[in-house]
């Protein structure tokens, strides 16, 4: 505000820049901050310039708004920032289209105000003051590990030692782990599901209980290995202390890489860094070359808990990399492991189309996102119509207001609504107050600043609270004339005019409940996993020669649904998650909300293995028997029906890992046993 006033400048556009780019900083890694920061400022320049120049021809206007809307609105399909900047780069849109200024020298300039508003958000934001919100949940993770590996460093004392120990563990963790998902809860109000730290904390947290089971079993075979005067029973014994030194080392690094970020930025724990050879390389390599041993006995028993422990910690330390690095270790068709000539010479159709695949799965009335993407452009050119009716300075304001109103849901719209309007009469208020008390340009700028300051602050707390300081914010900001204290008077009536074209829409334009959707939309992600497993056998059974036309009609369509079911789902935990939440919410609606986040985030790795698997897998009778096993538990978890699905041991007992898919085999397993514990947890 100061450089605008010293360039005799208007400070709106500049001020609309700063402010959405800090609306959309949910802090975490730097590069991932900056994608988002960029999308919505660069976003954001492009539609002011291409709404400052649509024609004021009518015609003209609806047409540019409902392509705008569209496109706009439908991208959030294709990426995270896109997810969290689509609706403020709309914003921007109606900003110009609604401003005054309508010559391409005037546009470009407001633009280019816009995005050195932007980059000095950014700079604050990225250098002077870096936000983490997720500590608390990282931390709290942190000691989940930390517990155990102290616990599994113990295993070599006396029998009454590790089982005084053991049962101290176990009393103790539930709570560590409770807090932990409290903490990742109540973290949610600015991070959506999608968001990639939320989704890796919880895969870290999950796999903390699979190590935690794990190590129990660990402390029991410790005691029996003791007592035992089996052939083996020294060997075991052996294999058992060498064991519990490896896992107690893997989770101590695991635990240092989540209190600190890493000096190297988590690359350690990269395919080829240090700790992914010392831990798990070398430990793979060291279960290789151990012989043979017979099904049944201490030493076979030993090996398959070391196996699964190497799964789970390979899975978390791709967590831990994704956490600071803000990509996710995507499994790709031909993992490490399977050589180039082993690909059958359909591999073609395994090429990467992450954006086409994402497109085609929504392209679907059966999607949340398609609907939601025209119900956007629909009110979007009602607002058009609307605001060229009224024809008053700051019009904009009006659709402004019913495109951050709408939601995918009923509910969610009429509360955001009422807590809209009331914070807004209630700033409106408060800004013809100052507006008629404030003496000069420097009171003037310092009211704004302390305003903004307070805006950013309460964007997570209470929506209604920031609306309050919101609207005088930038009624201030926009006043015509000096003291104008009725022009916060367009402010509240544009206000209730957009809340109740959202409202409306929102009532007539495919009505759609939360609470109802949020359990269908879930239980139709477990249908499509299952029905993947299922088209997955289909397609190992035709023929070479019919390979091509079965991955076509058969494995690609059953992907995309499983692609599309996990993206409605994901939409669904976004809305849930981003309520306000300051303490309001009961433990038991905590752990809700951390059991759909575990549940979504499970689906979507589901179907990662299970297309991995499809690829490196052949048919064979004992993995039909498992795949058809697991597809019926995940057609039980979609049944909904508690009494007919319960979490089953998963027969891995005495299976080498021998190759690549056992690896994916035994990781589809697993996921589907995370799956069945968070739907009896969100059915309890």
């Amino acid at each position: 505000m100061v450089v605008c006033h010293w360039l005799n400048l208007p400070p709106g556009a500049a001020a609309l820049g700063g402010f959405s780019t800090l609306l959309v900083d949910n802090g975490g890694p730097y590069r991932t901050r900056f994608v988002t920061m960029a999308t919505v400022t660069l976003g954001g320049a492009t539609t002011l310039i291409v709404g400052s120049l649509v024609p004021f021809e009518i015609g003209i206007a609806l047409g540019a708004t409902a392509v705008v809307c569209f496109l706009i609105i439908f991208a959030r399909v294709l990426s995270q920032p896109l997810t969290s900047a689509s609706v403020l780069i709309l914003v921007m849109y109606f900003a110009g289209l609604g401003g005054t200024h309508h010559t391409l020298p005037e546009a470009l300039l407001s633009a280019e105000m816009l995005v050195l508003g932007g980059a000095w958000a950014a700079m604050l934001g990225l250098l002077v003051w870096p936000v983490d919100p997720f500590r608390p949940a990282r931390i709290a993770v942190a000691e989940c590990y930390k517990s155990m590996a102290g616990f599994v460093d113990v295993l070599g004392p006396s029998s009454e030692s590790v089982e005084r120990a053991a049962f101290e563990l176990q009393r103790q963790q539930r709570p560590r782990m409770e807090s932990a998902r409290t903490a990742l809860a109540v973290t949610a109000a600015r991070a959506p599901s999608r968001t990639i730290r939320a989704r890796n904390l919880t895969v870290l947290l999950e796999t903390s209980d699979l190590l935690l089971a794990r190590t129990m079993r660990l402390a029991e075979l410790a005691d029996v290995a003791r007592a035992s005067t089996l052939a083996d029973a020294a060997e075991a014994r052996q294999r058992l202390a060498s064991l519990a030194k490896w896992i107690a080392g893997a989770e101590h690094a695991i635990c240092e890489a989540l209190l600190e970020k890493p000096a190297d930025g988590a690359a350690a724990f990269g395919r080829e860094g240090s700790q992914r050879v010392q831990y798990i390389r070398r430990r793979r390599a060291d279960i290789a070359t151990v012989e043979t041993t017979p099904a049944g006995s201490m030493l076979a028993h030993v090996l398959a808990e070391e196996r699964e422990a190497l799964l789970e910690l390979e899975i978390a330390f791709d967590a831990v990399v994704a956490i600071w690095t803000g990509a996710e270790v995507r499994r790709t068709p031909w993992p490490s492991g399977v050589e180039v000539s082993a690909k059958p010479a359909w591999d073609w159709v395994w090429i990467d189309s992450g954006w086409l695949d994402a497109v085609q799965a929504n392209w679907t009335m059966d999607s949340a996102m398609l609907r939601h993407t025209l119900r956007v452009t629909i009110v979007g050119m009602v607002d058009v119509v609307v605001m060229r009716l009224i024809h008053i300075n700051h019009g904009f304001w009006l659709p402004m207001t019913s495109i951050i109103l709408l939601q995918p849901y009923s509910a969610g719209t009429a509360r955001k609504s009422v807590q809209r309007v009331t914070g807004t009469v209630l700033g409106g208020i408060l800004a013809a107050v100052l507006a008629a008390a404030i003496p000069d340009q420097a009171w003037m700028i310092l009211a704004i600043t302390l305003l903004a300051s307070l805006t950013v602050a309460t964007f997570a707390v209470d929506y209604a609270i920031y609306c309050f300081f919101l609207t005088p914010t930038f009624v201030l900001l926009s006043l015509p004339h000096p003291h104008d204290w009725r022009y916060a008077g367009i402010r509240i009536g544009t206000t209730l005019v957009g809340a109740t074209i959202a409202i409306v829409a929102m009532r007539l334009l495919w009505p759609e409940r939360a609470e109802v959707e949020l359990g269908r939309l879930l239980r139709r992600g477990a249908a499509a996993d299952a029905a993947y497993l299922r088209a997955m056998l289909c397609f190992w059974e035709s023929g070479d020669r019919d390979r091509r036309h079965a991955e076509r009609h058969i494995l690609a369509p059953a992907r995309r649904a499983c692609g599309l079911a996990s993206n409605d789902a994901e939409e669904a935990v976004d809305r849930v998650m981003q309520e306000p939440q300051f303490g309001r919410l009961a433990p038991a609606e905590l752990r809700l909300r951390n059991e759909a986040l575990t549940f979504a985030t499970y689906l979507r790795r589901l179907t990662q293995s299970i297309t991995t698997l499809a690829v490196v897998g052949r048919p064979a009778p004992l993995t039909q028997t498992r795949l058809e096993r697991v597809a019926e538990r995940m057609e039980r978890i979609a049944s909904g029906n508690e009494a007919a699905w319960k979490e089953e041991a998963n027969p891995t007992t005495g299976l080498a890992l021998v190759n690549v898919a056992e690896e994916q085999m035994l990781r589809v397993e697993r996921q589907v046993g995370i799956l069945e514990k968070s739907a009896a947890g969100l059915r309890g």
